[in-house]
């Protein structure tokens, strides 16, 4: 299993030419120990490739570095295997980001009352093409514009697309085309 450790770092010790990076973590015992410039290469290379940091042979555990985050396994991994995990994990992380801000769209669209009122003109000739009764079954008691294509599907406040409907006829379609 491959696991992200937020408390692993390098240390930098020293001062100037003379300066070591001193690799730790909380649940690591042993610590390595890197000059400048084989920091420096660490550094460049791990942006694009899981760069193997340490073995903690008590523990059989990896760390490795990929894209400035540290994560260690116990597993086994080679560098293919902890780039595909971690990229998995990305993918995952960004799907499930789109997902919610999608959602949070949607909530914040039906919040504004995204969907405009019919128009007076159309209520009126809509009113007037069906006779003020319901087209399903006649009657002339609590009548609703109905949508043909429901708004909800893409259908729009015209009157071609608005007919008379009374309640109970409106609940029985709900949000179909039939």
């Amino acid at each position: 299993m491959l696991r992200r450790d937020t408390t692993a770092r390098f240390e930098k010790t020293g001062i100037w030419i003379f300066s070591r990076y001193r690799f730790t973590a909380a649940a690591l015992e042993a610590k390595c120990s890197l000059n400048r410039a084989s920091y420096d290469a660490l550094m460049r290379c791990q942006s694009d490739e899981p760069v193997w940091v340490l073995d903690d042979g008590e523990r059989r555990r990896n760390w490795w570095l990929f894209r400035d985050e540290f994560y260690w396994d116990d597993d086994g991994y080679d560098a293919t295997q902890v780039k595909a995990l971690v990229l998995q994990r990305l993918s995952q992380k960004d799907r499930r980001l789109k997902h919610a801000l999608a959602l949070m769209e949607q909530t914040e669209a039906l919040e504004a009352g995204a969907r405009p009122p019919i128009p007076d003109d159309v209520r009126v000739f809509v009113w007037q093409r069906d006779g003020g009764n319901c087209v399903a079954c006649g009657s002339r008691e609590r009548l609703e514009f109905d949508h043909v294509i429901p708004v909800a599907l893409g259908g729009a406040n015209t009157a071609r697309n608005l007919q008379l409907l009374c309640e109970t006829c409106n609940r029985q379609k709900g949000a179909s085309l039939v």
